[in-house]
């Protein structure tokens, strides 16, 4: 019996106009397979690099597999499997695999195309896929698999493979604005669009607008809310995920995770301890319980290869317990599997608890009101504003976080020498927040 033999690609990573590594992709084995030609491993993307800074095979097919569509994001799997694809990388193997997060791209063999011909920053390019992999109505979808299957300018051109995330999402261009599209899921109520436009609204009152990405709500009928914001990078500056510093930097056994990421970016002339500050602050109000460590990290400048800043916070969709029945206690979270950490402690309390000793950025007074304006957005989501009690439920559960964050905070600066003004609110309502929580 003849063994068939594997379909393979050979590719040269670019990064911008520099070519990184060539290397042959074997769709079958969904790996990186035979021998890997380095040339300027200085402009390899993090992930793709041992603490010695040197490409592995390895490491480069855990890098390029990353970088794609996830294998459990609904529905994805299937509707690439109809144009012509067993995953998101060897749709990306097939095109260019350009992205909207950093400057990464896929030269095939023979090709002769430039960073000024493919990077979607400058260039319009083909939405049908992503489309395809946003929510539709059943009617629509073949009618769009027909459209793409077998166009290799719609497939080449997007870089809606190299988007990864468990959610919905897709990219399209707005008036020469590049704005990422992410809708939510039956099983969460469609909440998660919601909750990123209560996260914007948190970080206009508590951070500095370029401390995070904002966004707005999208309605497009019954089922089709979508939150939208456009890129934090272009067409020089790359996101680093925090994921890539832990797998490229070998730290001591004796230092925590939080230690580790401080000192990383500080070897790199970064400060982020009051960054992170603040991220962790916003997930414990909007009890996050999605940040990991793909969805924070750096900018960095992609020529120069210069750490820039902590990049802006994103991605709070899964967050105010839109996964719990009411029955539940919509409290913190706490990380199920040993091993996994959000990101720095498996209590999403206890990251508040170690790691917020500072505040001096906070004002407790912008919290006033907060709770109310959350609950009136998620008024507009008839799978939440129609479940009886849930709405009380999540507002009661917000004032309890934020009156343990003040104080929290009073706590802090008390023992820094400082005072932290409590907001106004009734004392009778806080006791009684304060028993239920504990009961």
């Amino acid at each position: 019996m003849n063994s068939r033999t594997p379909e393979l690609s050979r590719l040269t990573l670019m990064c911008r106009d520099h070519e990184v590594a060539e290397f042959t992709w074997n769709h079958d084995r969904q790996t990186v397979t035979g021998k890997t030609h380095i040339i300027d491993a200085a402009h390899a993307p993090l992930m793709s690099t041992d603490p010695s800074g040197n490409i592995t095979r390895d490491r480069l097919s855990n890098w390029f597999k990353n970088r794609g569509i996830p294998d459990f994001r609904p529905d994805a799997v299937e509707r690439l499997r109809a144009v012509g694809f067993p995953s998101a990388a060897s749709l990306m193997a097939s095109g260019f695999g350009t992205s909207l997060s950093d400057q990464y791209w896929i030269r095939p063999a023979g090709s002769t195309s430039t960073w000024s011909d493919v990077n979607c920053f400058e260039n319009d390019f083909n939405e049908e896929l992503g489309e395809l992999l946003l929510p539709h109505d059943v009617s629509s979808v073949p009618s769009l698999i027909d459209k793409i299957k077998g166009n290799a300018d719609i497939l080449a051109s997007s870089p809606d493979a190299a988007l990864n995330g468990n959610l919905p999402k897709r990219w399209t261009v707005e008036g020469g604005r590049r704005v990422l599209v992410k809708a939510g899921r039956p099983s969460n109520r469609f909440q998660e669009p919601f909750n990123e436009k209560i996260a914007s609204v948190l970080c206009s009152r508590l951070l500095d607008g370029s401390d995070f990405v904002s966004y707005s709500l999208e309605d497009g009928g019954f089922m089709k809310w979508a939150s939208r914001c456009e890129t934090m990078t272009d067409q020089f500056t790359e996101f680093v995920p925090a994921y890539a510093l832990l797998c490229s930097s070998k730290r001591p056994s004796d230092l925590g995770l939080h230690g580790f990421y401080v000192g990383t970016c500080a070897a790199h002339g970064l400060e982020v301890r009051e960054d992170i500050e603040k991220m962790l602050t916003i997930d414990y109000l909007m009890a996050n319980f999605d940040r990991h460590w793909n969805n924070f990290g750096i900018l960095i400048d992609t020529e120069s290869r210069e750490w820039l800043r902590a990049a802006p916070i994103f991605d709070t969709g899964e967050a105010l317990w839109c996964d719990l029945d009411m029955s539940q206690r919509f409290v913190g979270y706490t990380t199920p599997r040993a091993g996994m950490m959000r990101p720095f402690a498996r209590r999403i309390d206890d990251q508040l608890e170690r790691h917020c000793r500072d505040l001096s950025w906070f004002d407790p007074s912008a919290l006033k009101g907060f709770s109310e304006e959350a609950c009136d957005i998620l008024l507009g989501n008839p799978f939440i504003a129609n479940e009886p009690g849930r709405i009380d439920k999540i507002k009661e559960a917000i004032d309890l976080r934020a009156m343990m964050l003040v104080r929290h905070a009073r706590e802090v600066r008390h023992e820094r020498g400082f005072t932290v003004p409590v907001p106004h609110a009734d004392s009778t309502a806080q006791a009684d927040a304060r028993k239920r929580h504990h009961r």
